[in-house]
């Protein structure tokens, strides 16, 4: 706290104490002076206070907030006084609302909650006060009662007085014979025994004593429930004061043990009979505390009778949680005394108990899972007991053997908890319970139930209790999911439930629980060759991995005693099999459990199920597992396939998520493996084999009714047949490989195809099958053949043709279905043949005919696309081995001309359900051109088929679509796309055999004929495509073009054709832009190669190909800027290879191509067109008048902007090579310009030798000319308006001078354009556009009747303010030339929409500043500016007059010297008899700042002029009067203003609360220049009367300006700032002046925090000028009343620091804090925050 001098008395100030003497700090000195009066200064501070209890009713927030802190803040100042204050007003104020009773209660609990404690006479009180709240209503009122309660528990455990005193005090309440106490009394009690036990518990004795005569007279259920809960605290403070304190518990339970007693009795015989549940409740909980501290003897009497009664509690609506806890206090205490006390009442409290086990606890309501945890406790806590733990298990197995399934899932959740928690005290008794539960287990249905048998499950098998395989069997069995869900036994979310938990609980099992490994291991092998199982394989795989891994061997044993370890492991893989067999035979595979020999599938079973299983790749995480388990199991198959494994698998594993790369390493390991072991036993592949057949059944093609879920199996079924297919490979026995052919024909045929099943989904069925048959066909051929060639001639058998046949009166679909299936497979299987086998031995059976014939017969007969792929695509086989072959076997192919023919008829049109075939056909196609052969009957036409395979596959690739309107076009557009992109490279492949087999210009112009129409569609798709196939086609010719005597000399085509190719250079598909660009680069060369007759690629060292080259790599970005420079690149190109006589018609092609449908390509053509005028416009000076009307037509029609800009930027290339004639053409469109011309000027600028030219025409045509129509006098009435032609050259100007690329040409004449636009300025204020008429044709357009002969208005141009044309032009001239300061001062002002020059005055200030600091005073740019602006002075417009004028006065301030000065001085004193008073008024100003020089004329005018009223003049003459004066007062010595200085600071205080901005700025601003000035000048020696008359002023206007610095307004502040650092140099206070120069400077005004800041000013000032601190006080009076809410509240701030330094009292004091008291019912909420501050700063402690 700072330090205060003060005295009581009024004599000598002494130094304040410390804060706990509150009657010598901050307000302390006012108590202190009343002492000698005791009836001023508490009055004063009653009212005051009860003024700030009645703001606690505000309506604000916040001002209640603030009240409440200056209520904490006097409290703890003055705690007594504030104290008998506050408990008077409550007394006096019975009825106070709650709301205003509880803020009172939370300031007390603020300053009672802190660490600083009260004294003992406050601390009294306020215990009074709190506990008259508390006991104030009879009823229940937490609103006032809570905090009532946290006062007294606060004071209670702030230390041992306090408790002491709120102990006191409380039990004084409780006792006496006013009889039972109230209940929040009892309720405080309990709560401070749990906040302060160790103060409480010698207590506890005697607020017993006094409360249990009351006990049994209570009748009210809340006063009940109050009592139960402090004695229930009293309990738990005892015992916990018993294990701190280390103490027996007898010996402190007998200091109040017998209080308890009574108490216990009263609560549990009377109190606990209520219907009240939340008294119940409470009663419950305080005996569970109090029966612990019962006397001994007593809880061993009444335990035999206490148990019943309390489970009778539970017959009643009380919360069953509160008795079960009492319960369990009850068994614990007694079960650690005496247990055999429980003895005769076991059986009743294990059933109630029983009965009170949550069947299915909700883990979501934590209540419910207490109750639940709080039985299974008391259960825990009995079977403790050796004697009670047997009656309980034998309660569970009779309840486990109940129908009632709820009874069943009880017992089952107490034997988990007794496994999980005490195992060992029911070890007795679980061999019985395990058969129990195996009974359980083939019996229950319900999920419910069986979710509780697998944690019981669970629990048994992490103590080691599970020897039988059937608990293992109902794991495994339920992590399958059901078929078809019994909604009676669970929903299908409790079904999910199950199956996962019992999965992860059988892979928990497998890698935990190591006495379980042996079991799993046989159990599990034998359910993965179980078909039911299928579903979970992969989980059984993943458990047998981690099985394996822990030991690869396998313990044999028996189950039934039957055979031995010996005998089962000799167990044949035959019996194995055959037992597996009967089993799934059976359905139910119970029956495995109950067996009583242990049967363990072979290895080579088990190795051929996991290769079926491994077929599957969906299956990713199956496989995996399936994989991890093989790693492991190997030893059992052959322990030497190790290191085969170990390099084969992980290969496998790598690529399990890529599908053709797994399969064929799937493949290669099957292949490894079967090579490696049949050279270790020549009949494993055989045998192998003969297993792989043998699990067909596992895989049946229509699954069995199961009540279980069975997937597909169509992919194992298939992985088995090729399986068997690659063993065969080993196998030599020829019956052998019949049978497994004649088995995977067999099963293709039976695979279901009916309407119901469509004809591609049999495809992909059988397509395993013919994969089969092909790995066949490398080893077996020919048997392979013999049987095709059977199954051929049956499907292709032709009907017969009788009579009958054609009478169709019963149809044989079942045998066309079977015919359909066989020829599908022959086509097929003979395809994968010509794949796998050796192409000399499979080309040699083609010779017969026989597969020929029938693949032609088909393909003609069919229309089905699923057969004619097929055929399809064995005939692309058949000619890629003849190809292969070509040279082996030269004989061509027969029939190809016809086959070919049948080939391309098939049509591919919409709905282009036959797309899919288009790649096929266009391989076809190429394959067949490229056999050839010499027969040329057989040769196919090659143009007609490309011809038509463009049709087909362009026509198709229009319907590709960029946006879809619905799910159905997205997925069509996929289909077509994926099937466009894979015959794109066919149709390259087409094009290239064409022109390789003749090379001649015919074929070039043959192919681009057809591809012309295609590379200008508007689908992106198509173009792409087209270019992909033009670009190849050039190269192609290229390679391949002969050069001889008959090519031509002359490429006449080539400027029309790189004028159609350009524009896609420029495609907005990157792709066609590159191919493009090659397209480019090959149509030159070709040119070239007809030229000059050689390879121009040959040649790389060429420029213009290295550019090309650059232009390649580069076109594909998407950068504008890149590939604008790539435009002129190519262009550039075009330039130097073309000729000439061509140039006019590569213009008129690139014009035209503006009209192209892709608009970048639009763009392009316009770049282009560009760049090609520049390097070549001089020589088409003859088209420059056709060129212009073209362009100005095609900017007309184009409607892509980009490419308008493109023309535009060529017609100003134009410009440069022919400036006049094309700038004459521009100047005379009409006005307003449209977008075309604005973008021309903005163009114009970007060469400065032509805008140059351009200025000085437009300064030449300005110079002389009239800005407006008509004269001054015959527009007096009527707006005038602005002259066209110079109003057209401004909007030109508009256009043109933002430009930065003309700042050179600006600076160049500079002068000039600023005169000319500052005077232009003004002259266009408040003038009307000018009235021209519209241009109303448009090109292409006849003129009409009306524009003929009528006037049609120009609406547009109507709409134009010059005033706004001419302003933003001078802005974007500044800002060009960086003249930012000067072009910032026109955005401040509206001034295109003035009416006068008001705005265009307020401009010329700071734009006279600007010019100042941006060209220096002395510069020869200002000089110039000056002479320029001076032929404006004695202008005959007005407006030019008062732009110079004003210009010149604002120049004056800113002492100019030499020829500047005198020239603007002369031009000053001439415009003092201007006949505009505006004019006249602007010299009035300049002359002002003359004055500073000291002329008295000046400074009596200015002093005159402070006292002048204020008029409708655009000038206010008093403000002006003020800042002159202020210029003046920084100049002047001291010695000239002493004579009126005083009077001058009379003049201009009333202007500090002036309802004008302006004005109060000007003349607190003033005020400070005149403190600056007697600052200042240190030489001068003022008269002493002088001085003390000046200081009367500064201690009078010191603290005003204090309060306006809260102004919201900155400039004010900052105002304030200044001045108040100049008036406090001359207060003689060197802190008060170090303090204001901090904060006050301008480093940190901008971030002043005003109200921390007044504070400690004030404080300060109080300290160092003490004398004047009455007077301080004096000048704040009036501001209470201010205007502004921020002075006044900020005055009442300022009074209230102030008066705590007063050190004298007067006649005053209370009128001050009366006149502070009433601004607590301000208006303005801020102000009563503020008033309730200032008050509390005033009493409280500063």
């Amino acid at each position: 706290m700072d330090p205060r001098h003060r005295s009581p008395g009024g004599g000598p100030g002494i130094p304040a104490g410390d804060g706990s003497n509150k009657s010598s700090t901050g307000a302390g000195a006012s108590l202190a002076a009343a002492a000698s009066s005791p009836d001023d200064k508490p009055t004063i501070l009653e009212g005051v206070l009860q003024n700030i209890f009645d703001g606690l009713t505000d309506k604000d927030e916040q001002v209640r907030g603030a009240m409440q802190q200056a209520i904490v803040k006097i409290l703890e100042t003055h705690p007594e006084q504030t104290t008998d204050i506050l408990s008077k007003y409550r007394a006096d104020h019975p009825k106070m609302n709650e709301h205003t009773v509880v803020m009172l209660l939370d300031c007390v609990r603020s300053v009672v909650g802190k660490d600083i404690p009260l004294p003992r006479a406050a601390s009294q009180k306020l215990i009074t006060l709190a506990l008259q709240e508390l006991i104030r209503s009879p009823e229940h009122v937490p609103l006032i009662q809570n905090p009532a309660q946290r006062i007294l528990v606060a004071i209670g455990r702030s230390g041992p007085e306090g408790c002491s005193l709120v102990m006191d005090a409380l039990q004084a309440q409780t006792g006496g014979p006013e009889g039972v106490p109230h209940f929040m009394l009892m309720q405080c009690l309990g709560q401070l025994a749990t906040e302060n036990p160790a103060g409480v518990v010698p207590h506890i004795k005697t607020i017993l004593s006094r409360c249990l005569p009351h006990l049994g007279g209570i009748r009210q259920d809340h006063i009940k429930q109050a009592h139960a809960y402090a004695i229930g605290r009293f309990s738990e403070a005892v015992l916990e004061e018993e294990q701190q304190q280390g103490q027996d518990g007898d010996d402190q339970a007998i200091g109040c043990s017998t209080e308890i007693s009574v108490a216990y009795d009263v609560l549990f015989n009377q109190w606990l009979h209520s219907r009240e549940p939340k008294v119940c409740v409470e009663i419950l909980q305080a005996l569970s505390s109090m029966y612990p501290l019962l006397p001994r003897d007593r809880i061993q009497d009444q335990a035999a009778r206490l148990v019943p009664q309390i489970l009778a509690l539970y017959r009643r609506s009380v919360d069953r949680n509160a008795v079960t806890q009492f319960l369990c206090s009850v068994l614990k205490t007694n079960l650690l005394l005496h247990a055999q006390v429980l003895d005769g009442i076991i059986d009743a409290l294990v059933s109630h108990l029983f009965d009170l086990v949550c069947v299915y606890p909700d883990y979501e309501k934590p209540q419910t899972v207490k109750g639940h945890y709080e039985v299974l406790r008391c259960f825990h806590l009995l079977a403790g007991h050796p004697g009670y733990s047997g009656k309980i298990m034998d309660t569970l197995l009779i309840h486990l053997r109940n129908n009632s399934e709820r009874e069943r899932i009880k017992s089952l959740l107490i034997l988990t908890h007794f496994l999980n928690t005490c195992s060992g005290h029911i070890e007795s008794r679980l061999p019985a319970t395990i058969e129990c539960l195996k009974q359980l287990i083939l019996s229950e249905r319900s999920v419910k139930m069986k979710l509780t048998l697998l944690k019981t499950i669970v629990a048994l098998a992490q103590k080691s209790h599970i020897r039988d395989k059937e608990f293992v069997w109902f794991v495994v069995r339920h992590s399958c999911r059901y078929g078809k869900l019994n909604q009676e036994h669970g929903t299908a979310e409790e079904h999910a439930n199950l199956a996962l938990s019992c999965e992860n609980t059988l892979f928990m099992l497998a890698s935990t629980v190591g006495t379980l490994d042996e079991l799993l291991k046989r159990e599990l092998l034998n359910y993965l060759i179980l078909l039911d199982y299928t579903d979970i394989c992969g989980n059984l795989a993943k458990c047998l991995a981690s099985l394996f891994a822990k030991s690869p061997h396998i313990e044999y044993d028996i189950a039934g005693g039957e055979l031995t370890a010996e005998a089962a492991a000799a167990t044949t893989e035959a019996e194995s099999l055959a037992i597996a067999t009967a089993i799934a035979g059976t359905g139910d595979d119970r029956s495995v459990v109950k067996r009583g020999k242990v049967m363990v599938p072979g290895a080579e079973s088990i190795y051929a199920r996991c290769l079926a299983l491994l077929g599957n790749q969906q299956c990713i995480k199956r496989c995996s597992n399936i994989l991890s388990f093989l790693r492991y199991y190997h030893p059992q198959l052959n322990p030497a396939l190790d290191k085969l494994w170990e390099r084969r698998i992980p290969d496998l594993l790598l690529h399990i998520n890529k599908e053709s790369a797994y399969r064929q390493q799937l493949h290669d390991f099957v292949l490894e493996t079967n090579e490696f072991l049949t050279g270790l036993d020549e009949n494993f592949a055989q045998r192998l084999a003969n297993k792989l057949a043998d699990q067909m059944y596992l895989y049946p093609m229509a699954l069995p009714h199961s009540e279980w879920q069975l997937p597909d199996v169509s992919a194992e079924r298939g992985m088995l047949l090729q399986a068997i297919a690659l063993t065969l490979l080993q196998v030599t026995d020829v019956a052998c490989i019949h049978t497994k052919i004649d088995m995977i024909v067999t099963t293709a045929r039976q695979e279901r195809l009916d309407k119901h099943v469509k004809h591609a989904e049999y495809e992909r069925r059988i397509e395993p099958c013919a994969r089969a048959l092909g790995y066949i066909s490398r080893q077996h051929l020919g048997h392979l053949i013999k049987k095709l060639s059977e199954l051929a001639q049956v499907g292709g058998r032709k009907h017969s043709t009788g009579f009958f046949s054609n009478l169709h009166f019963i149809k044989d679909t079942h045998k066309e279905l079977e015919n359909y299936k066989s020829n599908l497979l022959v086509v097929k299987a003979f395809g994968r043949i010509m794949d796998e086998a050796d192409p000399l031995q499979s080309l040699q059976h083609l010779d017969d005919d026989t597969m020929l014939s029938f693949l032609m017969q088909q393909l003609a007969v069919h229309k089905d696309q699923t057969i004619m792929s097929a055929i399809l695509q064995t005939l692309l086989s058949i000619c890629n081995q003849l190809i292969v072959t070509k040279e082996q076997l030269p004989g061509p192919l027969k029939y190809r001309k016809q086959i070919m023919e049948t080939v391309f008829s098939i049509p591919i049109e919409a709905p282009f359900h036959d797309l899919p075939l288009l790649p096929t056909i266009l391989k076809l196609g190429t394959d067949f051109i490229r056999i050839g052969g010499p027969d040329t009957e057989e040769c196919v036409d090659g143009g007609v088929i490309f011809e038509i395979a463009c049709k087909n596959f362009f026509s198709c690739a229009q319907q590709l679509k960029m946006k879809f309107e619905s799910q159905e076009e997205d997925e069509r557009n996929s289909f077509l796309a994926k099937h466009l992109n894979e015959s794109l490279p066919q149709l390259n492949s087409l094009v290239r055999a064409i022109v390789e087999l003749d090379a001649s210009p015919a074929t070039l112009d043959l192919i681009i004929g057809i591809l012309e129409s295609w590379t200008r569609d508007r689908n992106s798709e198509v173009r792409i495509c087209a270019s992909h196939v033009f670009n190849n086609t050039l190269d192609v010719y290229i390679k391949s073009m002969r050069i001889g005597c008959e090519a031509p000399s002359k490429f006449n085509q080539t400027g029309q054709m790189l004028g159609k190719i350009v524009p896609r250079c420029i495609d907005s598909n990157g792709t066609v832009r590159q191919v493009s660009v090659e397209i480019l680069q090959k149509t030159l060369e070709i040119a070239c190669i007809y030229e000059t007759l050689t390879i121009a690629s040959i040649d790389s060292s060429a420029d213009w190909l290295k550019e090309i080259e650059s232009i390649k790599e580069h076109i594909i970005t998407d950068e504008p800027k890149q590939i604008y420079d790539l435009a002129g690149d190519i262009a550039k190109v075009i330039a130097q290879r073309i000729s000439s006589f061509q140039y006019l018609q590569f213009c008129k092609t690139l014009l035209l191509s503006l009209r192209d449908p892709e608009q970048s390509s639009t763009i392009g053509a316009s770049v282009v067109l560009k760049f090609f005028i520049q390097q070549k416009g001089s020589e088409l000076f003859h088209a420059i008048p056709d060129l212009v009307k073209d362009s100005l037509v095609a900017l007309q029609l184009c409607e892509v902007p980009r490419a308008k800009s493109g023309v535009l930027k060529a017609l100003v290339a134009l410009t440069k090579h022919h400036p006049k004639l094309v700038c004459a053409e521009m100047l005379s469109q009409p006005l307003p310009y449209d977008a075309h011309m604005v973008e021309y000027w903005h163009l114009v600028c970007s060469d400065a030798d032509l805008t140059g030219l351009m200025l000085d025409n437009f300064l030449q045509l300005l110079s002389g000319a009239c800005l407006h129509e008509g004269s001054q006098e015959s527009t007096l009435e009527r707006q005038r308006m602005a002259s066209v032609q110079p109003f057209a050259i401004f909007c030109a100007l508009h256009e043109m001078l933002p430009c930065k690329d003309i700042k050179e040409q600006l600076e160049l004449r500079f002068a000039d354009m600023f005169s000319m636009l500052l005077t232009s300025l003004s002259s266009y204020t408040n003038l009307a556009a000018p009235n021209q008429p519209a241009n109303t044709s448009s090109p292409g357009q006849a003129q009409t009747s009306k524009s003929k002969f009528g006037f049609v208005p120009n609406k547009e141009l109507i709409k134009l303010n010059p005033c706004q044309i001419a302003l933003e032009t001078f802005q974007a001239f500044l800002t060009n030339l960086e003249m930012e300061q000067v072009a910032n001062v026109l955005t401040v002002n509206n001034l295109a929409s003035s009416a006068d020059w008001h705005s265009y005055i307020e401009l010329l200030t700071p734009m006279a500043i600007g010019l100042g600091h941006q060209l220096q005073l002395g510069s020869p740019q200002m000089r110039q500016l000056v002479n320029s602006l001076s032929k404006y002075v004695a202008s005959p417009h007005d407006g030019q007059r008062v732009a110079a004028v004003g210009l010149f006065s604002r120049l004056v301030p800113l002492k100019p010297g030499g020829e500047i000065a005198s020239c603007v001085m002369m031009h000053l004193g001439a415009a003092l008899s201007d006949p505009n008073p505006v004019v006249r008024g602007l010299s009035i100003q300049g002359m002002g700042f003359v004055g500073q020089s000291g002329k008295h004329e000046a400074i009596a005018a200015l002093l005159k002029g402070v006292d002048n009223p204020v008029g409708d003049c655009l000038i206010n003459i008093p403000l002006e009067s003020m800042r002159g004066l202020s210029t003046i007062l920084q100049a002047l010595p001291s010695s000239r203003v002493e004579s009126f200085h005083v009077s001058l600071a009379i003049r201009i205080r009333p202007f500090f609360g002036n309802y004008s901005l302006e004005m109060r700025e000007a003349a607190i601003i003033l005020f400070g220049d005149l403190c600056e000035g007697k600052h200042d000048d240190g030489s001068s020696s003022p008269s002493t009367s002088s001085m003390e008359a000046l200081r009367e002023q500064l201690i009078a206007n010191l603290f005003p300006l204090l309060l306006h610095l809260s102004e919201v307004e900155a400039a004010i502040v900052s105002a304030c700032c200044g001045t108040l650092q100049r008036v406090c140099r001359l207060l003689n206070a060197p802190r008060v002046l170090d303090m204001a120069q901090q904060q006050l400077g301008k480093e940190n005004g901008h971030k002043l925090s005003y109200s921390s800041f007044v504070v400690d000013f004030v404080k300060l000032i109080a300290m160092e000028l003490t004398e004047h601190i009455q007077d301080f006080i004096d000048s704040c009076m009036p501001k209470l009343r201010s205007q502004w809410p921020e002075v006044r509240g900020s005055a009442a701030i300022v009074i209230g620091i102030l008066h705590n330094f007063l050190s004298e009292r007067n006649a005053q004091t209370e009128a001050v804090a009366s006149k502070m008291s009433v601004l607590l019912k301000d208006e303005q909420a801020g102000v009563r925050i503020r008033a309730a501050t200032g008050l509390a700063y005033f009493f409280g402690d500063i």
